[in-house]
Order: C-alpha cells, then structure tokens, then sequence
C-alpha cells in the first residue's frame, strides 16, 4: 500500500506546501539578523594595532576607521583640544582601546550601525580623582640621580628629582605610563595604576653609552647630534672645570681638532691668537684681525680685542659660568652669521636654571704660580772674555776719511781709533775701545765687568692666583633661575703686573603660559688691570721684555751689582703706574610665542655696553734725554645695540619625514668712543695726575738733537659708529634620521662698504646620510658599528671691517698750520668699491661609533678660498699725502684634515678611563696678488704664490770666508775696489770669518730663498680622563709638530756695534764654535762679526709636547658629606705648564710669534702653576 506524499508534484516539479514556506522564510530571516548582530559584535571585538605619539586625538579617530572600516561621529570643538594625544595597542578590540583611551579624556562613545557615536561625558568624578605617585631614581651603582625628567607619556605633565633623586606630585590620572630621562641615561618607562602607586617606586637608569640623542648647540638654536650634517666640536663645562684660567680661551686650549689657540704671552688677561681651519687674513691695519666670531648665548660680541689697552675683552667672561662652547668649523654651520663668519664662529652658552629645589655650589682655589725657566745668564769673568773676544777679532771695514779709501782693519785698537762705537755711559771718558775699557775688561777686580747679579729674578716674583665663584641654581616649571658670582685676582710673575675681575651673572627664565615664554640674561663684571709696560716715549732699550719697562739685560748689568743698586732699581720700575679699569654689562632679553603646534615666534633685544680707563705715569728716569715725567690718560667706550625676531617651524609627519625652518631678520649698531691725552714734567714722581698747565718751567730744555723740545701735553679723540642689517634663513630635512638635506641663506647689508656693494649673500648647502641605519650596511658590519654618517657642505661665508670707515676715505689732522689754521688731510684715498672679504668652503666628513659605542671616530677634510682680501696697494711716485690705497686685491686659500678620536678604554671595571684625541693638518697658502707678482709687504714680508703666509726667507750660505782673497769686492765708477757693505744683505758685510753667502741664480748677488713657515705642519692635544671609587684625574697634553723658527736672542748678542751687544746674558755663548781659521767645524762666524738670523742655517724645524694640565680630583662619600651639610664636597689639586719636550735651542716655542716665528726674547713668558681647591655643593 502506498503511502500518501505530502508534497504534490507540478509539471514534475516538486510542490512545497504553504507553511513550510513560510517557516523557511521566517528561518532565512532569523538567520539573516543573527548574522548581522553578530557581524557588528565582531567589528565592535576586531583587533587593532596602532602606536602613535603627541598627535591629536582627530588623528587617532582616523587610523581607527582605517584599520576598523567603523566611522566616527564627533564635536569637533570637544576634540580638537587634545593635541598631544599617545596610544599604544596590540591586537586589541577596537571597544577595549577606546574604553581605555577616551575615559582619560572625559569622554565617552557609543555604538550605531556602522558608526562610533563620541561625546563629552558630564559625569567628571573619575577625572577629579588623583593618585599620588612617588619613587626614587638611581644609577646603577645605586646612588640617587638628581634632576631626572620624570614625565607622564601622552601629557605634558611632569616634573624631576631633587638631589636625594626623590620625586613625589598627585596626578589627575586613575593609570598611565612614567617615563624617566636623563642626560647620559637611557630613558625608562613604566606603567602605574590605582593600586600600584601606592607603593614607592625605585627606579634604576641604566648609562646610555652612546651620545647620539645628545642635543648639540649650533647657530640660533639646538639639534639632534643624529641629524647633524656640520662639522662643529663641543667642550663642556665638566671637561673644563676647575681650570683657574682667566680666559675661555686658555681653557679650549688643545681641545678641539682644527682650532689652534696659541697663548703668546702669558700676562694675566692677555688674549690668545686663535685660528680656526687655518689663517685667513694678511692683518691690514682696520681690515680683519683674523680672529673667529664669538657668540654668547645667541649674541655676537663687540670684539675680542680692546681698542684702548689691545688686551683680552673676553677674559671679562667668568669661564666658571659656562655650560657648553661649540665651534662652528664649515661653511654648513657658519654661513648663516653671513659677513662675520669667514674665520669661523664661537658659540659660548652660559649655565641656565633648571626645574627642582634650589642647588647652591661655591668654589674657591688658590693658586701659586712661577716662571717655568730663567733665561741662561753670561756675567762676571763670562762676560769680559766675551767682550775681549769680540774686540780682538772684530774685522769690518771702515772708511778713511783722510784717504777716502775703504780699509780692513789690522787690529781692534785700528777699529776703535777709526769706526763708530757706541758711547760709554758709565765711565763717560770714551768709546768701548778706548784703552779705558780695554784696561777695564782685563782686570778682574774692575767693577765695570764683574757683575754677576740675575736681574731676571728682581724682575719675575712667585705670585698667587685667587679664585672663588658661587652659584645658584633651581625653579619650577612657571619660573626659572641662575644667578652667579665669581672674583677672580692674579698677581703677574713680572712685577707690577695682575688682573683681578669681579662679575655677577643672572639667567632668569619665566614660563607665563604653556606657549609663552621669556629669558632675561644680565652679565656685569669688573676688571682691574695692571701692566708694567714702557713709555712710547722712551729709548728702544726700555721695550726689549714685553710688559717689562727696563730690560735688565741692557740697562744695568754693567753697574756694579750692590744691595743699593737692586733696590733702586726695583724702587723706580715699580715707580711705574700702568692701570686700567674695564666695566662691561650685557643685558639681553628674549621673548617666545607658539603660534601653532610646532611654529614659534621670537624676539630678542640685546645691549653690549663696555668702557676701558686707562691710567698710567712714567717717572722722569725713564726717559733718557729729558728725565721728564709722563702722565698718560685714555678712555674708550664701545656699545653694541642688536635686535633678532625669528619664526621656527619644527614637525615631523609619521615620524619619519622631519622638517625644520627658521626665518629671521637681525638688525646692529655699534659705536666706538675714545680719547687719548697726556702730560709732561710733574712735580714729582709721587704726584701721578696733575694738570700741565700748571707745571714749573723746564729745568733742562733739551738737548742738541732736540732744541725745540718743550710739549708739555696733547690730547686726541676719535668716534666711529657702523650698522648691519640681515635677513637668514635655514630649511632642514630628513627622512628617517637616514638621508639629511640642509640649506642656509643669510643676506647682509652693512654700512663699512662703498654704496655699490654693500650688501653680499652667504648661502650654503649640507647633505648627509646615516650609512649604518641601512639594512645592507647593518647585515654586512655586524655588530662592531653602532652608527655611522658621512656628510659633505659647501658653503660662502665672508668677513667685514674692523674699521667703520676704510672704504669712505679717513682724514688727518697735521701737526702744523697753514696762515694761522690747523691743516687738514687726507690719510687714505676713498675705495667705493671695497667689499666683503668672501669665502668659499668645502668639507667632507666621516663620523663613525663603534664596539658598543666604546669608539667615536670624526675625520674631516676642508678646502677654503678666500678672495678679495684687503690690501694696502702702494700708489706709484706720490700722490699728495697717499702712499697706498685700500682695495679687494688679494687671495688665500687654506686645505687641512682633522682627526677627532674618543675611546673608552675601561667602562664597566673599577676604574674608568676615557680618552680623547685630536690632530690637525693645514696647508696654508697665498694664491694670488693684485698684480699676478709675488709681494714684498709693508714691513718686509715677501709673499710668494704657492707658499704660506708669513714664510721664512733667509740668504743661503755655506761655511765662511777663510781669507781675504775669497770675499767678493765691489767697484766704484772710478775702478776703486770695495767690500760690499751688506745693506743689501741684512747688514752681513764680505769680511774674513763671516758668512759665504751663495748665488743660487748665477746672477752674481747672494740670494735668499724660502726656508719653511712659522705654522705648524701639525697641531694637536690628548686628553686623558680617569676615575677611580672618589678619586678622578684629568691630564691634558698639547703638541705642534713642524714649525720653522729662528731664535733671534742668538744673534742680538753677538755684537758689540750696538746696544744689543748687553744681549748676551740672553744666550750662553760657550756653545758656540765661532770660525778662528783652526776650527774644522764652525757654526758660527768669527767673533765681532754679526751673527744674522736671516742665513738658513739659523732656521730651525721646531717640535713641542707640553704637559698643560693635569687635575687630580676626590670627592668625600656622601655620608661624610652629608653629616656636614653638604650633598657633595670635592677637593682638587691643579697644575699648568708643568714641563715640557722641545728641540728648540731657546726657552718656551710656544710663545714665538705665530706670525713671524722669529723668537726676540721680548715676550711675557708662560708661568708654572699649582692649584688647590675645594667644591661644595648644598
């Protein structure tokens, strides 16, 4: 039996009843709704991974719909607010990030369809709740780290440890994430909720050994050391701590690769010849002086050198007060001071306040200080066989006046009967060969010539140095603060000289709003200057020893040496007042403005006021034909006046595209006052200011020379003013920190130079790239580099005038009148198409870290060019009163390598040893003349295409003339045969015994020849920095390899035809093996001939290694100190110019004139000093 179907079939199709459709609809919709509920659950739980930093809350919102296809329904009024925004998920729902996120930020969301619905919640409760959140921060030897940033990520709330490394403050967060950093740490972070602040946090930071994240100052403003594409050298006030020195100068001194500071004198305050990649000026009077520009804290100063005393107006600067200085060493970096960069830049950064409890430091040290060495010494029996010697063979010619012939003297009684001496001041009966002086010099108990009294050590004393500084440091987040005082007084190792200063310093820092700040800095300072230096006024023998008003040596070795005569002496030259007083104020204040997110306005004004009083009176027994007393006055007076606006954008687009663009206008004036008088015949030597109107009449009138002798005064003044305007700008990007592009501009206007050119463009362009961020370099090197970059700059820098007026023609005041008026001038012909000295540079460097940052290697190359350089033509015939006229008219070039080298040798054992190294190489030469011809300069330089500044030119000889027969005559018209006379050969005459000058031309003249240069072919300094448990010692060494030098003090004594003859207490002239017709191997001519320095073989090749500092240094253990009030005690022992390694046969090299490299013996020597201090920090 069949059963019946329920389904029915239709043209053999099978027919579904009517409730069975109808159930299948109901299913499919069913169905249809479940998937969809579940399909919003499942958008609602989707993961996301998102990791944004400081952006806006918008910008989160759109990476959520990106990554979730949800769109967001929001106030744009209630979030655009939250501009600093950070979120870091993995895989997480898109409800759990937001449920963490959006409460935090008083809002709340909600669901629709496809939407995400925000809004500002009105239920505020849990925002009002705080979590105090406190903890400590160590180093990893665990001991407190003060003035750690302790901040809240994703806020800008923060703050920092005390000195105790102790942090504590109540946050309006429910949970979040702390971030701890610090200079020389590595950051830290870690999360803290409700329930875990409870507790005291202890948190260790680890050292971060490497420096790339350090932040580097450069030209009007701060860069990250990883985006750098300059070549600019730092030293920091750790490095150059506890040095007593009265100059930042002497502290860089060393330091840093390619900057060569030479200290020429060591007179207290003295200023040091500096030069940065080389010498780039010919030192044309009112051109530039060749020196670098120096900024402090942003602000260029008025100048490095005194126009009233030409010493140091940098040593008016506290060193103790100095937070950083950074070199600005290419064009890359430079370019943007535009005019006043063409010898590089300086930047000095004074020590700024910081956000914690007050910090109190003082600093006191006391120092003893030497001469290093006493000149070698001839006297007594020394100096009368010298004497003897000299006259017994001396062999000019003469000239008989009764025969009118030249003759050759057959013994030295023939010579004094018939040449020149000099006049016997002592005796007063006669020439130095007379028969008196002879008889004098061959009996030993005559006491003309036997006098062995060291009158170098009446004039050099063991003097003392005091230094003392003390600091105040702190503020909070709204307010700001540093103020300093420091005093300063060394006493001079030469009589009557010393150097005291006295400052105060005070950088203030107001944080009004969030977006609006201020910075006021106010330096003021004191200097008292005391100098022992000549009368201009005086003889030629008064100015032999720089600073020195008599020079033992000269004026009275030929007196018998009593106990009356030294303290006379000593009496009358510390007779001499040579004081100056020097007031400086530099007030700068500063004012920033964000406009937007990461644009910023600023605006500073800066005044730079400094004055120089000069005072000094020579008594009457200094000035030789008159004995007139002399009262000297000079005033000058310098203010600087500059305004700087700037705009600065800085972003940076997913963090990987970083831009940076700064525009500003700087607008200066500078204006220059002295005057200059003095007086003759006071009443008394004891009476220095008097008015010489009022004088008595003159006793002795004057004498044959100068019968009309009777000026009782004068006076000068002079005024000059200058104004610059500039406008600048620099673009940087990078991409990545990888790939590096900076561009600068910098246009100058300036009032020194004619109508038609005064204003010049600076521009320049850097490029660098981090080689080892990329995956290639990183598979192929390993681990052994951390970080590598090669970088290259082109760049046009340039340099102005000293003078303001050198293109506008300069006019003179004669000294006499014409039909009753004063006559007037003019000094110099207009130049009105002067201009800038320009420029050009190239640098390619190499910067690599390596082994775990243990090695840090800088290696760079330079070329500059220097074109249009000011020079003094000479005007053929002449022209009125001109003799040359100032024009662009001269090039120089300068090409070197610079090595920069930091190891740490030992980091992670019980003692710690850093060192550091540096050498430079520079190829310094003269291009081109305004003629295409070498040039013979105004002082008798000669300056030669292809060879170095200042090069050393000396006449070739080879051994001396043995007999008569072999010196060169000359004739007259009439055919009489003479000696040549040696005018034209630095007065060395044909005479047996002397020189054999060769003819290197066949031109039939002797001939000179270039011999080397007086800069070094190589320059350098090693640092050397350990620490052990409390105890660290720092040691520095400072080096020159190559110089050519003449030590002149030889030859000023090896005669008697002059007043230098008395020269020879300078020299030991034992080691001499003068020509006698025996000697096999002479070095020297006969004696009584000249001994010219300007033969080569008085050229020597110079090498000098000097031990310049060396510190040794302990701290007390905190336990100790704190018992005693105090959070850190160090004591401190300092010595300078301990000894040093050379091959020169004078004293110090260091001292010989970089310029000229002839040694004279006349400068203020370098002392020895011992140094012991004490720090306490409270």
């Amino acid at each position: 039996m069949k059963k019946k179907s329920n389904q029915t079939r239709a043209g053999g199709r099978i027919l579904v009843p009517k409730w069975m459709m109808k159930m299948k609809v109901v299913f499919i919709l069913l169905v249809c709704s479940l998937v969809q509920v579940q399909a919003a659950v499942s958008a609602r739980q989707s993961k996301v991974s998102v990791e944004l930093k400081n952006v806006t809350l918008e910008k989160v919102f759109q990476e959520l719909e990106r990554q979730t296809g949800y769109s967001f329904l929001y106030n744009h009024r209630e979030v655009v607010t939250w501009k600093n925004v950070s979120i870091s998920a993995e895989n997480q729902g898109l409800e759990a990030v937001l449920k963490d996120l959006l409460p935090r930020l008083g809002m709340s969301f909600s669901f629709d369809d496809n939407l995400v619905i925000i809004k500002a919640t009105s239920y505020q409760e849990p925002e009002k709740k705080f979590v105090r959140v406190k903890g400590f921060v160590y180093d990893a030897a665990k001991q407190p780290l003060p003035g750690v940033t302790v901040r809240v990520v994703g806020t800008t709330i923060g703050t920092a440890t005390n000195e105790k490394g102790w942090f504590a403050w109540d946050l309006p967060l429910l949970k979040g994430t702390l971030e701890f950093s610090s200079v020389g740490f590595k950051k830290r972070r870690v999360e803290f909720s409700e329930k875990t602040a409870r507790d005291t946090l202890h948190i260790t930071l680890t050292e971060d050994v490497s420096d790339l994240d350090e932040v580097v100052v450069r030209a009007y403003g701060t860069q990250n050391k990883r985006e750098m594409v300059s070549a600019i050298s730092t030293v920091t006030a750790e490095e150059m701590k506890e040095l007593p020195a009265a100059s930042i100068a002497d502290m860089l001194q060393g330091r840093l690769a390619g900057v060569n500071i030479v200290q020429q004198s060591g007179a207290p305050g003295s200023a040091a010849v500096i030069a940065v990649r080389g010498f780039n000026s010919l030192l044309v009077d009112g051109a530039s002086d060749g020196q670098p520009l120096w900024v402090v804290d942003g602000v260029p100063m008025y100048s490095f050198v005194s126009p009233v005393t030409g010493t140091n107006t940098l040593a008016d600067l506290d060193p103790s007060m100095i937070e950083s200085v950074q070199v600005l060493k290419d064009a890359a970096a430079a370019s943007i001071y535009g005019s006043r960069a063409g010898n590089g830049v300086i930047l000095v950064t004074t020590k700024k306040g910081k956000v914690g409890e007050a910090k109190f430091s003082a600093n006191a040290s006391y120092s003893i200080s030497q001469l290093m060495e006493y000149p070698e010494q001839t006297g007594g029996r020394m100096e009368r066989w010298l004497e003897l010697k000299f006259r017994r063979n001396i062999k000019n010619n003469y000239y008989d006046w009764a025969t009118g012939k030249y003759h050759v003297p057959t013994s030295y009684e023939d010579v004094y009967r018939n040449g020149n001496g000099i006049y016997d001041q002592f005796w007063g009966n006669g020439y130095w060969g007379s028969p008196s002086l002879i008889h004098s010099l061959q009996d030993s108990l005559d006491p003309y010539y036997n006098n062995s009294t060291n009158w170098w050590k009446y004039a050099f004393r063991r003097s003392k140095v005091v230094n003392a500084n003390v600091q105040a440091v702190g503020g909070t987040e709204r307010f700001r603060y540093m103020v300093g005082l420091g005093y300063y007084d060394e006493q001079g190792i030469m009589i009557n000289s010393g150097y005291k200063r006295a400052n105060l310093i005070s950088n203030l820092t107001a944080q009004f709003t969030p977006k609006l700040r201020m910075d006021t800095r106010v330096y003021l300072s004191y200097v008292d200057r005391t100098m022992n230096r000549s009368s201009s006024s005086g003889s030629s023998k008064h100015t032999r020893y720089e600073g020195l008003s008599v020079n033992p040596s000269q004026q009275l070795t030929v007196l018998p040496a009593t106990k009356e005569l030294e303290a006379e002496w000593k009496k009358s030259v510390l007779g001499i007042k040579d004081r100056t007083d020097d007031y400086r104020a530099m007030v700068t204040a500063f004012l920033e403005y964000e406009l937007l997110k990461g644009l910023t306005f600023s605006a500073s004004g800066n005044i730079d006021y400094s004055q120089s009083n000069l005072n000094k009176y020579t008594p009457g027994v200094f000035d030789e034909y008159h004995h007139e007393s002399k009262s000297e006055g000079n005033i000058g007076r310098q203010v600087m006046l500059s305004s700087e606006e700037l705009l600065h954008y800085n972003t940076s687009v997913n963090d990987v595209h970083n831009i940076d663009v700064l525009l500003g206008i700087n607008t200066n004036k500078e204006q220059a006052f002295s005057m200059y008088g003095y007086g003759l015949r006071g009443v008394s030597d004891d009476v220095y200011y008097y008015n010489p109107q009022k004088v008595p009449p003159v006793v002795n009138h004057g004498t044959p020379e100068f019968p009309e002798y009777a000026a009782t005064r004068y006076y000068s003044s002079d005024f000059t003013e200058k104004r610059m305007v500039s406008y600048f700008g620099r673009l940087g990007y990078n991409y990545k920190q990888r790939y590096l592009l900076e561009f600068t501009f910098r246009r100058d206007g300036s009032s020194t130079f004619g109508e038609g050119n005064r204003w010049a463009n600076f521009p320049s362009v850097a490029v660098g790239w981090s080689f080892s961020e990329e995956p290639f370099i990183k598979r192929f090197t390993g681990s052994w580099l951390n970080w590598g970059k090669i970088r290259g700059s082109y760049g046009k820098s340039g340099q102005t005038f000293t003078s303001a007026y050198l293109a506008h023609g300069l006019m003179n005041i004669m000294d006499r009148n014409f039909f009753g008026k004063t006559g007037v001038t003019t000094d110099k012909p207009v130049s009105p198409y002067l201009t800038w000295e320009k420029t050009n540079q190239y640098d390619l460097g190499l910067d690599m870290d390596m082994f775990n940052y243990r090695l840090n290697m800088k290696l760079d190359y330079y070329y500059k060019y220097t074109s249009s350089l000011i020079y003094d033509i000479p005007i053929p015939g002449s022209l009125y009163t001109f003799g040359a006229q100032v024009e662009n008219a001269m090039e120089i070039s300068n090409e070197g390598l610079e090595l920069e080298l930091q190891a740490d040798i030992l980091r992670e054992s019980a003692v710690s040893w850093r060192m550091k190294f540096n050498m430079a190489r520079n190829w310094n030469r003269f291009e081109k003349s305004y003629s295409g011809k070498d040039v013979v300069d105004g002082d008798g330089t000669l300056l030669v295409a292809g060879r170095p500044l200042n090069g050393l030119y000396v006449w070739a000889h080879r051994g001396y003339y043995n007999s008569d027969a072999e010196v060169p005559r000359l004739y007259k018209i009439d055919g009489q045969e003479i000696y040549f006379n040696g005018v034209a050969t630095d007065g060395i005459s044909g005479a047996v015994g002397n020189y054999r000058l060769l003819d290197l031309d066949g031109d039939g003249n002797p001939d000179s020849y270039y011999a080397g240069s007086p800069l070094p072919l190589a320059h350098g300094g090693w640092v050397n920095e350990l620490m052990w448990k409390n105890f660290d010692l720092n040691v520095l060494v400072n080096f020159t390899i190559g110089r050519k030098m003449i030590n002149n003090r030889m030859g000023l004594g090896f005669s008697t035809q002059s007043e230098n003859g008395h020269l020879t207490k300078l020299f030991d002239y034992r080691k001499l093996r003068p020509w006698d017709g025996v000697n096999k191997n002479p070095n020297a001519p006969a004696w009584g001939n000249s001994l010219s320095m300007n033969t080569d073989s008085a050229i020597e090749k110079v090498h000098h290694l000097a031990l310049k500092q060396i510190t040794l240094g302990y701290n007390l253990p905190d336990r100790i100190s704190k018992k005693a009030g105090f959070s850190g005690v160090r004591f401190f022992l300092t010595a300078e110019n301990l000894f040093y390694l050379s091959n020169y046969s004078g004293g110090n090299p260091e001292v010989v004139n970089i310029y000229t490299g002839r040694d004279n013996g006349d400068t203020y020597p370098l002392p020895r000093k011992y140094t012991l201090g004490l720090t306490l920090n409270f």
